[in-house]
């Protein structure tokens, strides 16, 4: 059988499904059931295009409000099930980067963190600059987006917030993208600082390099290393492209913070300032105004405008190796995408970096508007969270903690477990640790020292014993050639 006849038995088979009455005919409702339980919403772009030339009875869009239900017939469906990257055959056939159970599952231990963590008032907002001390310091939404796009979302989640920290490892993954990492590497580190995101004694190693580019010099040191040719407005175009191909909806400007940082940012000025005095600012050394023009350039970028859905698609952009999850299109190399979740996972978290490896031990990056975003890169998804009360680090208290509970809830944490399958006889029984006297411990300790030293022992008795919507790109898909495996979430 052709690949072409497989394709086409394949649509009729999912046709079939849906035609509970076996009239030759589906409600469209139906069929967005479908893909809602897979992930795939109705708002969905892809969807929206695949649906645009089905009409109602009147000659309205289908998709329009007040249109009248709408049935398809196995043609009509054919054409949305094969339409652009295949979303809608792919979500139907189980093709997706996370299986519909498997995302379901997911989305309700997210309902669960959030239920669980909406009483929760630890913590107090960014107090620098006024849009920060004035935030709504109750918003608080969670979202997840995978690789394909699948998204679910609760609470705020489509609230607006400037991105602010959260944005270091995309200038960073931009200057990979332009000049490779030797050349970046010139200009900025990769160890971690040791000291808080601006600390002006320790942000700098002994020839004036940024320690890493999560810190504020280092982000400033890989924002000078972006289209550094085109005029300040260019760059910040283009800065602007970048996420809208990883978003699939053009960031907004936060213009008042924006000019509160402007106006605050007397410690980045100085960073920059001392950079240059080094010459590890890649800036042009005749303008005196470049250290400060580099400042603010900053500010500007750290005063993009994101919502929590948005993020997560950026998020899922790195977890899928660079490829953006709405078009299909590659927005990085999966080398870049490395390098960036290697310095997220050692330092994405300002000053609480280790801590929160050890707990999570996946890459992260905060930003002291509130958000946190976490990826998840053998499951192919991201995870944001905003909230704005900040711990003592600067980090999100909500945002950390929804972390830490899917990791655990979900046992996503990389180095946790390791090794639990080896060694284990056959026919032993396993003793847990929890629960045993000083005895038990005494006893278990000579049966262990037994082992080492006469051979394996015989068994040994056993001791005490969720909806919201996304705006995205419909850029036709040139990556995604085959279907990613899923996993146990």
């Amino acid at each position: 059988m052709t690949e072409l006849a497989e394709l086409a038995e394949t649509r009729l088979r999912l046709f079939a499904e849906l035609d509970k009455d076996g009239d030759g005919r589906v409600w469209l409702w139906d069929l967005l059931a479908r893909l809602g339980q897979a992930g795939i919403l109705p708002e969905d772009p892809r969807v929206l295009a695949a649906l645009e030339g089905v009409r109602d009875s009147s000659g309205r869009p289908a998709m329009a409000p007040g249109a009248r239900p709408v049935q398809i017939d196995v043609h009509a469906f054919a054409g949305i099930a094969q339409y652009g990257d295949r979303i809608v055959e792919r979500a139907l056939s189980g093709e997706l980067a996370v299986p519909a159970d498997e995302f379901r599952e997911f989305a309700r231990g997210v309902e669960a963190a959030y239920d669980e963590l909406l009483a929760n008032a630890d913590g107090h907002v960014a107090d620098y600059i006024p849009t920060l001390r004035d935030a709504d310091p109750d918003k608080f939404g969670i979202a997840i987006c995978t690789a394909d796009g699948q998204l679910f979302s609760i609470g705020d989640a489509k609230a607006g917030f400037s991105v602010q920290s959260t944005s270091k490892p995309f200038n960073y993954a931009m200057a990979l993208e332009e000049f490779g990492a030797e050349e970046v590497h010139r200009w900025v580190g990769q160890e971690q600082s040791g000291g808080t995101f601006n600390d002006p004694r320790l942000s700098l190693d002994h020839d004036g390099k940024p320690q890493n580019p999560m810190i504020n010099a280092g982000a400033m040191a890989t924002l000078a290393l972006v289209e550094p040719g085109l005029s300040e407005d260019g760059r910040q175009v283009a800065i602007d492209h970048t996420w809208t191909r990883m978003m699939g909806a053009e960031p907004g400007h936060d213009h008042a913070t924006f000019l509160a940082e402007r106006d605050t940012g007397h410690g980045n000025r100085g960073l920059a300032g001392l950079m240059a005095a080094k010459g590890m600012l890649r800036v042009d050394p005749r303008d005196r105004d470049a250290p400060q023009k580099a400042a603010e350039f900053y500010f500007g970028v750290c005063s993009m405008q994101v919502d929590a859905e948005r993020l997560a698609a950026a998020g899922a952009t790195l977890a899928s190796g660079g490829i953006a999850p709405y078009s299909g299109e590659r927005v990085f190399g999966q080398e870049t995408v490395g390098r960036v979740l290697s310095v997220m996972g050692h330092s994405g978290m300002y000053n609480d970096s280790g801590r929160f490896s050890e707990q999570v031990g996946l890459p992260a990056k905060s930003g002291v508007s509130g958000n946190v975003m976490m990826v998840v890169p053998s499951k192919q998804l991201a995870v944001v969270v905003f909230s704005p009360r900040l711990d003592e680090a600067g980090n999100s208290v909500r945002g950390v903690e929804v972390c830490r509970r899917l990791v655990n809830e979900f046992g996503l944490h990389p180095y946790k477990g390791l090794g639990a399958d080896r060694g284990r006889v056959a026919g032993a029984v396993s003793r847990p640790a929890v629960g045993l006297g000083p005895a038990d411990r005494k006893a278990e300790t000579a049966g262990a020292m037994q082992h080492a030293l006469d051979g394996v022992s015989g068994p040994v008795a056993s001791g005490p014993a969720t909806s919201t919507t996304a705006t995205q790109s419909t850029t036709p898909s040139t990556e995604r050639t085959t279907s990613r495996p899923g996993h146990q979430l």
